[in-house]
């Protein structure tokens, strides 16, 4: 079942014209999220996010057709899911920049926990340098693409770098090191895909009194060599680092086990904690 303009329905009702240009030049977008605790925390921002990219694409979309709260809790239960599970929305190209859009919501199974030892990052990729590179966009193959290479190379993701050494972010992360206890993270300025538990991971760092720099990381600058590396994702939430290359980091390292824990408290709350 899947859930559109209010209603759940079989997957196999819902049409798209051949006209829409999700067919014609991959146009659209997607949120992925997850419930915790049976809530789904993060919904607004998604949905924030996807209202403010399809302004800037020129993808047409209808504040009357986006999901609640509600309609994501009705979801689960009609596909069988009794605790939590993600949820994607996908906003399709529209027949023109202010009609004909499709938007709708679909509910699949959590992917496994991370191991003990912690994610193992493979070999750096070169960064997408085109201008869907900040946005959650269905035109997202590229990224697919590397993180299947990693996978099937032995390792959980890989990370992106420019030409100058400068890391960005994972086929499908952020990431955050641990410098001198000191936490930073890549600017966001689009050249990443500004992620919705990256933001929160910010917020929360901020009110636990940690230092947070947004700052270019260059994979080449040995002076400022993390002590813990993180990782983080709307579905997965933080998610430590164990090995990268012949590096091994704590998985999780002190700071990195604070944010998580408080994090993980504000998230099953529904963002009261």
């Amino acid at each position: 079942m899947i859930w559109v303009r209010g209603r759940l329905v079989a997957d196999d009702t819902l049409r798209i014209s051949v006209l829409d240009r999700t067919f014609e030049h991959g146009l659209g977008l997607f949120e992925t999220l997850r419930t915790w605790n049976r809530r789904p925390t993060l919904l607004p921002r998604h949905l924030d996010r996807l209202r403010c990219s399809a302004e800037l694409l020129g993808i047409p979309i209808d504040p009357d057709h986006l999901p609640t709260a509600d309609d994501v809790l009705d979801l689960l239960p009609a596909n069988g899911f009794q605790g939590d599970a993600m949820v994607r929305i996908t906003l399709s190209g529209g027949l023109s920049e202010t009609s004909g859009s499709t938007l709708w919501m679909r509910a699949s199974s959590l992917p496994a926990t991370v191991a003990a030892e912690g994610l193992r990052l493979g070999p750096v990729r070169p960064a997408r340098e085109d201008v869907l590179a900040g946005f959650k966009s269905l035109n997202y193959w590229p990224n697919r693409m590397l993180h299947e290479m990693s996978r099937a190379r032995g390792f959980d993701e890989c990370l992106t770098i420019d030409s100058a050494g400068t890391i960005r972010e994972g086929s499908r992360t952020n990431i955050f090191v641990v410098v001198g206890g000191e936490l930073a993270t890549p600017p966001n300025n689009g050249r990443i895909v500004p992620g919705i538990m990256r933001g929160v991971v910010l917020e929360r760092a901020a009110r636990l009194g940690l230092a947070v720099e947004e700052a270019d990381l260059n994979l080449f600058d040995r002076a400022s060599e993390p002590e813990e590396v993180f990782l983080t994702n709307a579905v997965r939430g933080v998610v430590p680092v164990g090995s990268w290359g012949d590096a091994r980091f704590p998985a999780p390292g002190p700071v990195t086990a604070r944010i998580q824990d408080d994090l993980n408290a504000w998230l099953e709350s529904g963002g009261t904690a």
